[in-house]
């Protein structure tokens, strides 16, 4: 019996806390004991995390690239307090099992055991993700997303929209009523060798944040159902309003860290009061928070196409 789990315990997991612990450290200033706490871990095990050399975690079949740019994600979401420790876990699943359906995890272990290959095993993907069970209108969203994700893979301007804790795109259904209704890129947009790049395929329920927000904006107007984030600066700026999009912005204490849902709250008022549609919504960051700038389309290669433009606008006016 050699189940996939067995690569995930001994390779991605061990890979993952400490490449987290390191950051937490390292970049939030977070002690031995917090991160233990938060990561589930004894101090001990926090203690050898942060000896350990990084470029030592990516054990076979990772890479460290790969490991860096899921682990950053899960980073920025603890360190920001958007990840309860269901989200968390949450997380960590839904990644082990993107990488188990055709990704390094599949590959892997249909190398461990021949007789997979074979059989040609697709155990991984009847279990949690059959296409018989994926509605026709779940496919076409799925479609959408992977549409918008090359259009903004293949321009290379996007690279300097990416903020720290990363961009991700999603994109909900028409009556969706949680976070499971709404699909995005788990792991999310990251760069790679000066690359954009998705790690991994869309999946519905791997938001917590975007989706969150997404959700918020449909209960005021559902014709609003995709939402992407990406680095907030003046240059940005300029090139909203040069384009009239109709925005508004949260401006924070920058000594105080608000409240978990302030964002949620400034947006749900903004609708009301712009006559419920909004381009863009600019948090403005503060403390522990990176300026971010959301915004918003009916579909997901709608908002791909103009994210596009707007970080072409963007790359020229710098470049001046």
């Amino acid at each position: 019996m050699n189940p996939p789990c067995e690569i995930t315990v001994r390779a991605l997991l061990p890979a993952l806390r400490t490449l987290v612990a390191k950051d937490l450290a390292e970049n939030y200033g977070w002690t031995q004991t917090k991160i233990a706490k938060r990561l589930g871990v004894t101090q001990a095990a926090v203690s050898g995390y942060l000896t350990q050399d990084v470029e030592s975690t990516a054990l076979p079949p990772f890479n460290i690239e790969e490991l860096r740019g899921i682990a950053k994600g899960l980073t920025n979401e603890i360190a920001m307090k958007r990840l309860t420790h269901v989200d968390l876990i949450n997380n960590i699943c839904e990644i082990c099992l993107s990488l188990r359906r055709g990704g390094t995890i599949c590959h892997v272990h249909k190398i461990k055991v021949a007789e997979l290959e074979e059989e040609r095993c697709t155990i991984c993907m009847q279990l949690h993700m059959s296409l018989a069970d994926i509605s026709d209108v779940r496919r076409v969203i799925l479609g959408d997303l992977r549409a918008a994700v090359s259009l903004v893979e293949s321009t290379p301007e996007f690279t300097d929209l990416v903020p720290e804790v990363f961009s991700n795109i999603v994109m909900a259904l028409k009556d969706a009523k949680g976070i499971a209704d709404v699909a995005g890129i788990p792991g999310r947009l990251v760069r790679v060798r000066g690359k954009v790049r998705a790690l991994m395929d869309p999946e519905f329920g791997v938001s917590s944040h975007l989706a969150k927000l997404l959700l918020a904006v449909m209960k005021i107007n559902p014709n609003m159902r995709s939402a992407i984030n990406v680095k907030h600066n003046n240059s940005l700026l300029s090139v909203i309003k040069k384009l009239n999009l109709r925005y508004e912005m949260l401006t924070r204490d920058p000594k105080y860290e608000g409240e978990k849902d302030e964002l949620i709250k400034f947006t749900e008022g903004a609708l009301k009061k712009d006559g419920s549609w909004l381009d863009v919504v600019i948090d403005s960051g503060g403390f522990g928070i990176e300026p971010n700038a959301y915004f918003f389309d009916e579909s997901a290669t709608k908002l791909a196409d103009r994210i596009v433009r707007i970080s072409r606008m963007v790359s020229n006016l710098e470049r001046k």
